[in-house]
């Protein structure tokens, strides 16, 4: 591993999100993308899908997630055949909850909001059919399939078409494939930029696409790229969501050793970052305030 960067068996753990209701949360993250309920009581709910807890819901928000705020763009859920993508896509067309599907080439992905305003994605990974990424003389971003096709990466999914992978059945699967896994997750920014210098600098993080004409900003791993995303997409309409507001209470990134966490903890007392270590769990923030926690895997 080069010095200073994140292993690739860096993962995204547990994302936990604030709502104004429970129960109303639930019918979207439980009846609808069909998350199980591992864990509930009258301050939070937590939500899985085979052992592991992907989402946990937190009750106390007065309002919902205004648009184009600050926060929260939304949480990406990843299964792991296309198929498990059409029975979300079946479970979502049933539900009459308002929802988009787009193709980004590099995947195909399913969004909807909870009643909270929290952003989710289901998203299936499709590198196979992407060759390269250029970026043109004006700043954006060209996504190269490997026929030689140029794409946005924003182009719209043919839902009809996911869902004939279903076949003639009409059998449904009512929950979550047991291998979905927390795959990255996308924040509203003002100065992503600043905040690279976080998360490429003192965390140790990847860069990946860094796009301000794109509007664009994220990170990974040597394995995943596209990990931790920040968008400008609002520009001068983004605003700092209100008191109490739902999105984001914290979410968790889980490493690969004990080695790699202390060396974390020395790289955010080097940049003077507050840190709390508790046990083996250091909490912190960005430089935006989108608090953050780290810990071994299995810890």
């Amino acid at each position: 591993m080069d010095e200073g960067l994140l292993s690739q068996a860096t993962r995204l753990g547990s994302v936990h999100l604030r709502v104004t209701d429970i129960p109303a949360a639930l019918t979207v993250w439980r009846g609808t993308l069909g998350l199980a309920l591992v864990g509930e009581d009258a301050a939070q709910a937590e939500l899985g899908a085979g052992a592991r807890a992907l989402i946990v819901l937190h009750a106390g928000a007065e309002v919902a997630l205004p648009q184009k705020s600050r926060d929260l763009f939304h949480v990406a859920i990843h299964v792991t055949t296309r198929r498990d993508l059409a029975h979300t896509a079946a479970r979502l067309k049933a539900s009459g909850l308002r929802y988009s599907a787009q193709d980004h080439l590099v995947s195909e992905s399913l969004y909807v909001s909870d009643l909270s305003g929290n952003g989710i994605e289901i998203c299936f990974d499709t590198p196979e059919r992407f060759l390269r990424r250029e970026v043109l003389p004006d700043g954006r971003v060209s996504l190269i399939a490997v026929d030689g096709s140029a794409h946005s990466g924003l182009e719209p999914l043919d839902v009809s078409g996911l869902l004939r992978d279903l076949g003639n059945s009409g059998h449904v699967e009512p929950r979550m494939a047991r291998d979905a896994f927390i795959g990255h997750i996308h924040l509203r920014a003002r100065s992503p930029e600043t905040l690279m210098e976080f998360y490429l600098g003192v965390l140790g993080f990847r860069p990946h696409i860094q796009s301000r004409t794109f509007g664009l900003f994220d990170c990974g791993t040597q394995r995943r790229a596209h990990m931790i995303a920040f968008n400008v997409w609002a520009r001068d309409e983004l605003r700092e969501p209100p008191p109490n507001a739902a999105g984001l209470d914290h979410f968790t990134v889980e490493l690969g050793s004990a080695e790699e966490l202390a060396a974390v903890e020395r790289r955010l007392e080097a940049a003077n970052v507050p840190a709390k270590k508790d046990g083996g769990v250091i909490s912190t923030a960005d430089p935006e305030g989108n608090s953050l926690r780290l810990l071994v895997q299995g810890g």
